[in-house]
């Protein structure tokens, strides 16, 4: 039976702590789940190092949706199983440190790397805190900074998902972009103490939203007038 762990994150839009979510557009999001979220404890038992990586298996089908929202709506889909192969290049990882402060709370930093079906990618960097919610649950809130994404593949410019649907990564901003990481969460058997021993296969979702960084809200606005003073001179 397909383990299907769903976690949707409520996103607050934050760019360096100069924009909040009130002038600050959201450009585009990344949701995904049923990653499958591993820990390796090391020989410090205050240290370790959790990876969430996209599989396909009896227990998890891994799936993403990465979506730009202006000036359009558009979403490049990746449906449940997908795994990258020699012929196809899709993926989803996440790689965080952990730090133990005490038996419920943990500083953590690293990245996310999100790859289209030819090799495009998401790129970013996160940091934050890891929480304990109870028996079962573990949860990471955080920051994203330096998001970038990159035409790695044929020079076509879109993010294309391996279920249907592409959009441009032609933004009216300058990269890097910004956002918040509100919550990342992972369950599952076993997950009963807060990083106390290494562990793996636990179903893990999440989701993010993006933002232009402060010097690029400028462009970002005067992209949107260029587009209406072009619609008005037709």
């Amino acid at each position: 039976m397909i383990n299907r762990f769903r976690a949707t994150a409520v996103i607050v839009a934050l760019a360096g702590g100069a924009i909040t979510s009130a002038n600050a557009e959201v450009i585009a999001t990344v949701s995904y789940h049923d990653l499958a979220g591993s820990y390796v404890q090391s020989s410090n038992p205050s240290v370790g190092s959790f990876t969430a990586v996209a599989v396909n298996t009896a227990s998890l089908q891994s799936a993403y949706e990465a979506s730009r929202l202006v000036p359009t709506s558009e979403t490049a889909s990746f449906e449940a199983g997908f795994v990258s192969n020699p012929f196809n290049p899709a993926d989803f990882v996440i790689s965080l440190s952990v730090n133990k402060v005490s038996s419920s709370l943990a500083t953590g930093s690293g990245t996310f790397t999100a790859t289209d079906r030819d090799g495009d990618t998401i790129t970013g960097t996160m940091s934050g805190a890891w929480t304990f919610g109870g028996v079962g649950f573990i949860f990471f809130n955080g920051n994203l900074s330096n998001v970038v994404y990159s035409d790695n593949g044929p020079a076509d410019n879109t993010f294309d998902g391996t279920e249907g649907g592409d959009f441009g990564m032609d933004f009216n901003a300058v990269p890097p972009f910004a956002g918040s990481v509100v919550q990342l969460v992972f369950g599952g058997a076993g997950a009963s103490g807060f990083f106390t021993s290494s562990f793996s296969d636990r179903a893990t979702g999440g989701s993010m939203q993006i933002v232009p960084s402060p010097g690029s809200i400028a462009l970002l606005g005067l992209g949107g007038l260029a587009m209406v003073g072009r619609r008005r001179s037709r």
